[in-house]
């Protein structure tokens, strides 16, 4: 993964948290354990598939997420 592709990963992120009216923006990451450690250090945590990469969100926004056609990242 290079640069401008994060950088466009990351520019998903914000342009579905302003489109959906997100809470938060989703964290982008590119590795599912690091995404699952990092939702489970949270009380809220979920995690997303979003497009190409995981995404950590919180729950509220996990729901509108999932409203819209996201899925729930399986675990394991």
């Amino acid at each position: 993964m290079n640069d401008a592709q994060l950088n466009d990963q990351v520019l998903a992120a914000a342009r579905t948290k302003k489109a959906l009216g997100l809470k938060y923006c989703p964290i982008v990451v590119y590795d599912e354990a690091a995404a699952f450690r990092m939702a489970d250090g949270t009380q809220a945590g979920a995690v997303m598939l979003g497009e190409g990469a995981f995404w950590v969100v919180c729950l509220a926004d996990a729901a509108r997420l999932e409203a819209a056609g996201y899925e729930w990242a399986p675990r394991g």
